[in-house]
Formats: structure tokens, sequence, C-alpha cells
């Protein structure tokens, strides 16, 4: 089953509607837009990932946040980096999360055989 969240390193990161809608909001991107910055490596995209997730986790249980977006810099770095078991696992579940609930298409097409 995929899940809305993750805990890593005793932090809670939640994905789902809100914590996307605070990360396009304030980023000024879609999701496509993020899809493609993940596909084509570009790492700077996962700072913010982490950050409006994190942020949003902590937002919907009504508490403040006691980070900023240079904590989560230093959070990546300090635990191998953006190549690292802990980025890739965030990764992993971010994009797992963006399956959740979706319906699995089936993409045989019909073929018919017309009659002479």
């Amino acid at each position: 089953m995929v899940q809305n969240k993750v805990i890593l390193l005793d932090k809670e990161f939640h994905f789902g509607i809100g914590f996307l809608t605070e990360l396009i909001e304030n980023m000024g991107i879609d999701l496509i837009q993020i899809g493609e910055k993940i596909e084509s490596g570009d790492v700077s995209i996962y700072r913010y990932l982490m950050y409006y997730s994190r942020l949003y986790s902590v937002k919907r249980k009504h508490e403040q946040a006691d980070f900023d977006i240079y904590d989560i810099d230093e959070l990546i770095d300090e635990n191998g980096g953006v190549l690292g078991e802990f980025t890739q696992t965030f990764l992993k579940s971010f994009l797992q999360s963006l399956q959740k609930d979706v319906p699995v298409q089936d993409n045989k097409k019909k073929v018919t055989v017309k009659k002479k």
C-alpha cells in the first residue's frame, strides 16, 4: 500500500494534495515541471520537495515550523547528500505517493477486423 507520509530521521514528511498545493503555489511551477526536473536530474528540486513536504506535515498538525529551507539543505548534506539513502528513500516515497489511488488503465487497444 502506498503511504501519504514517510518518517525519516524521526521527521515526518507528508505527501498528498495539500503538500502539492503548497509546493506548486510557492514555487510557481506545475506538477509536470516538477517531474521534468526530477527526470532531468535537477537535484535542486529535492530541497523544495522535502521542505514543503515537511512544512505541510507540521502545518496539518497546527504546529509551528522550527526549520527553514537551509535546515533541509543541512539535513540532506549530513545524511549522504542527494545520492544518499535518506534523500533517495524520500524521493522514492514521494514518487510512489503520486500513484496512490490512481486507477490502473488497461492500455490494450481493441482490434476489429473489417469484414468484406
